[in-house]
């Protein structure tokens, strides 16, 4: 009998019951659908993760496309900038179009960051 494990007795406060309190402190924490922007805010929560889901899996090819447009680009307008300074509207147009896509990328970065289900912004 030396070889049987003993189990605590009910009067352990280690795994205490869930308490009525605990039960509606987490149910007042949630969002109100009574009123308007409480809607907006359980919409919000149900469609967060998918959305996320799904953007998160398009990152590569946006991100591949973005890099893909905004490095020739550069080095485009660096070379025009250089071999064809007379040429202004050719050197702000490979400028513009570098600076957009670079732009493009990072702001679905940051969207993604938003929607992201864990904190990412504070922890970058």
């Amino acid at each position: 009998m030396g070889d049987v494990v003993k189990f605590p007795k009910g009067d352990n406060k280690k795994f205490s019951p869930i308490k009525k309190n605990d039960v509606l402190n987490a149910v007042r924490s949630m969002p109100k659908g009574s009123t308007f922007f409480g809607v907006i805010k359980w919409l919000f929560l149900i469609v967060r993760l998918p959305l996320f889901l799904v953007m998160y899996w398009l990152r590569l090819p946006v991100v591949f496309v973005c890099n893909l447009i905004s490095i020739p680009m550069l080095l485009a307008w660096l070379f025009a900038l250089y071999a064809f300074p007379d040429k202004t509207a050719m050197v702000w147009a490979f400028g513009i179009v570098s600076f957009t896509a670079f732009v493009l990328a990072w702001f679905y970065d940051f969207i993604l960051m938003a929607l992201s289900p864990q904190d990412m912004i504070a922890t970058l």
